[in-house]
């Protein structure tokens, strides 16, 4: 019987509401084992999942970047700060060029393109997808929380999409517990993070959750 078959999502997820992020860490992590990774975007609040991580478990499972090649200064020192702290960054990147991206999709990013999921689906869902199967990934950690955006308000805690395990530990956290995690522990805010497959206004949303997996669509 494959894991997913044993695995009672429903029932995983009502139990989650009452746990603390640190016990729903601990969970994946006793159900995945070396098959757990993490997810991170080198955003502003980067730094919270990696540092929640060692604290549930006493180390933090290798994290996954991929690096879009569009990302500014800022989210590249994050990506240091982290590798200084003693985490283990896997980078992926796309196979193509962002020259030669630039060059057969001009303004892609531009509002209204009709190149632009085109493109993120270039730079940053091909790049995830191949690092999922190169390090034989069963299920990601992910930070992202339900107040963010609209799709993010139907995620589960637990899901199962594309042959792979997601779990969100921080995904009832809001701004305000956020911010006294990092005030409390003393971590890095990357408030200039600036994620192009986002849109101009950082509103968009790039779906890595809903489009990655080992699974292709058919």
């Amino acid at each position: 019987m494959s894991i997913e078959e044993k695995l009672d999502l429903e029932e995983i997820n009502k139990g989650f509401v009452k746990k603390e992020s640190k016990e729903r860490i601990k969970w994946a992590y006793e159900t995945f084992k070396e098959g757990l990774f993490l997810t991170t975007s080198g955003g502003n609040t980067s730094a919270v999942l990696p540092d929640l991580t060692r604290e549930a478990l006493g180390f933090c499972p290798p994290i996954i970047f991929v690096d879009t090649g569009y990302f500014n200064e800022c989210t590249y020192n994050m990506l240091k700060y982290l590798e200084k702290e003693g985490y283990d960054i896997r980078i992926f990147r796309s196979l193509i060029s962002k020259k030669e991206i630039e060059e057969k999709y001009p303004g892609w990013s531009d509002p209204g393109s009709d190149y632009f999921d085109k493109v993120v689906s270039i730079i940053k869902h091909e790049p995830l997808n191949i690092g999922l199967k190169e390090l034989k990934v069963k299920a990601w950690l992910g930070g992202i929380m339900r107040h963010e955006t609209e799709e993010r308000k139907k995620a589960d805690f637990v899901q199962y999409i594309k042959g792979l395990y997601q779990v969100f530990p921080i995904l009832d956290w809001d701004d305000c517990k956020i911010n006294e995690y990092l005030m409390f522990n003393k971590l890095p805010v990357n408030q200039y993070h600036f994620d192009i497959t986002k849109g101009p206004d950082q509103k968009r949303e790039c779906n890595i959750w809903k489009e990655c997996g080992i699974k292709r669509k058919d």
